[in-house]
Order: C-alpha cells, then structure tokens, then sequence
C-alpha cells in the first residue's frame, strides 16, 4: 500500500474511533442522567414513559451545557497558555514557514491565526472549531531551538491537526469528558442523600431505591474512568496521524522525525498550561519527578494517564509508515544560532 493510502487508512479509523466514542459518551451521559433520577423518583425512573421522558430532557440539558463548553473551548485553551497574537512584522520568518506549510495544504486563503507563547519549552499547539476559526500558537523555546525545516515540520503538525478535524473531535471529547465529570460528583451527592434517607428510615425506595443505589455506585467508579478513557483515547491515536499528515503535505519524513527526536531530548518544563488542555500539546506537557538513577521521561504508570503516546512510539510508528525513507539514530542537524532567527517576539 502507498504512504497516502496509508494516511487515508488511519484517517478513516480514527474518524470511525471519534464518532464511536463520542455516540458511547451521550449514552453514558444519559445513563448517568437516568440514574441519578432514579434516586429522586424510583418508580418514575421505571417507567417506561415517564423515565424515557424525564432521562432525554435531562440528556439534553446536559449536552446543551456541553455545546457552550465546547463554544468556549479553543479561547480558553489560548488564554490559558498565555498565547498571544504574532503579526508578520514580528516574527517575518515564522510567517514565512506557516505559508509554506498552508500553501502546501492548501489553506492559504483560510491560513490560521499564529500566536506566540513565552515559553522555554519547545513546544506548540492548535485550537479552534473549524477551519475559518482555527489557531496554532507556538512557544518561543520551539521557535528558538529548533532548526528551520524541523520548526516547518511541526508548524505542519498542528495544521495536519486542523485537516483532520482534530481539534472540533478533540474539543468535543473533552468537553463530554467534563460533563461525565461533573454529573459523576452529582451522583455522589444523590448517593449521599439516598443512603442518608434510608438511614433514617424514612426513603422507603423499596428494591427500586437499592437498584438504584448499585447502579449509582458503579456509576461512580466507572464514570471518571470513562471520561478520561474519551478524553485519551481520541487525542493519543491523532498524534500518530498528525505526524503523518505533516510527513506528507511536506514529503520530508525525515525532518518530522528529527523534530520529535530533538523535542524528546529537551527536557525544559512548560511553564503555562493546564490539566485540561495538556492534549493538545505537541507533546505531553506534564513533568514527573525522577528519582537518582532513572532515565529521563515519564515513568509506566506515569506513560498510562499520559494525554500523548510517547515520542519513541511517534517516531517508530513514522519510521514505519515511510520505511527506507529516514533514519531515527543518525546525527541531528545543528540548532540554529543564538538569537540567529531575527525573530521580534
């Protein structure tokens, strides 16, 4: 098969994955609805008119609190990573590589709008909902260490996000991931009450009041699980496309994969960010502590609640798709000079 089937292939899947995850997570959503307004009414919850009913008027309330979350989603991401916007006449040549990696999409009438984030940390990322609306910030460390064609090489990364409509799904799964969240806590409150009532003898629920008290125990322990579970597993598998998708708009593997090398071997921590937009990073933002003696990176059970696959994995997977085409242990191209971009930012 050739490399472009290839990307089709993984596009389809993960086109696939995101429309089953995200129908799984309003089922859930209306599972958890349905049971939490089991605890309030028992026997209404049972039938199957009034608990039909009472369970989809609450599903949509709760996916109409999701459509805001997702609305607000991509200005929060910027305002949380302190992005900033950066005009050609401040960053010339930054502008310069974004065109070449938009008119290689295709995109340059509908280009992105650039920002810069202040940090030591190279790193970047996209946002937005479509492409008319879509963002890519970069952080001054990436743009400071990285050399010219690696630097294009990531820019084209975060576009390859926007062409597969990464950034909407990604935006999406989280914010259902959030409203699982939150109406977990409200099952945890409903649990509270109901077993308060039946302490006090006055709940009088019956079999139906103890359904629903099992129903909402495993409810709580599985819901966060199931939210992170969406949340990880739409972002995680659109790295390994993204990293293709820049592979081929640019038809430079080889320069993709020396980008995620030079990164991995950065260890700079990112300054701004928050928990909730770590998967939309190029790479996973959070830091853990290592101990005399360990090798740099994440630990396993660290790697398990990582919002990326691992670098190494990202660049095998790459190595795999353009066989004969790179190499992932030759020597790296040299960083560009100290202050050698002319960069204003």
């Amino acid at each position: 098969m050739s490399s472009s089937g290839l990307y089709d292939e993984l596009q389809q899947q993960n086109r696939r994955a995101t429309r089953f995850l995200l129908a799984g997570s309003v089922v859930l959503v209306a599972v958890i609805v349905w049971v939490a307004f089991g605890f309030l009414a028992p026997g209404l919850a049972l039938d199957p008119v009034g608990g039909v009913t009472v369970t989809a008027i609450g599903t949509a309330v709760g996916l109409l609190l999701m459509f805001l979350a997702v609305r607000s989603g991509p200005g929060l991401a910027l305002r949380a990573a302190k992005a900033q916007p950066v005009s050609r006449e401040e960053a010339p040549e930054l502008h310069n590589l974004f065109d070449e990696v938009c008119a290689a999409a295709g995109i340059l009438d509908n280009k992105p709008m650039l920002h810069i984030v202040h940090d030591p940390s190279p790193n970047a990322f996209a946002t937005g909902l479509k492409l008319e609306e879509s963002h890519v910030a970069v952080t001054t460390g990436l743009i400071e260490r990285l050399p010219r064609y690696e630097l294009r090489a990531v820019l084209a990364h975060e576009v390859g996000h926007i062409l597969n409509d990464d950034i909407r799904a990604v935006t999406i799964a989280v914010a259902t991931a959030g409203l699982v969240a939150l109406l977990a806590d409200v099952l945890v409150r409903f649990v509270w009450l109901g077993g308060g009532r039946r302490g006090r003898g006055g709940g009088g629920g019956g079999g139906a009041q103890a359904l629903f008290m099992l129903l909402g125990l495993l409810a709580i322990i599985l819901a966060p699980i199931a939210a992170q579970a969406i949340r990880f597993a739409v972002s995680r598998q659109r790295e390994y496309l993204a990293d293709a998708t820049a592979a081929d708009l640019l038809r430079d593997p080889q320069s993709m994969v020396n980008a995620l090398r030079r990164i991995d071997s950065d260890h700079t921590s990112l300054q701004n960010f928050e928990a909730a937009t770590a998967h939309l990073w190029f790479e996973e933002p959070n830091e853990t502590e290592q101990q005399p003696g360990q090798k740099p990176g994440p630990s396993k059970m660290a790697r398990r609640f990582a919002t990326h696959p691992s670098i190494s994995e990202r660049v095998e997977r790459l190595a795999s798709l353009n066989a004969g085409m790179v190499s992932t242990d030759g020597p790296l191209p040299p960083p560009p000079p100290p202050s050698g971009r002319g960069y204003r930012t």
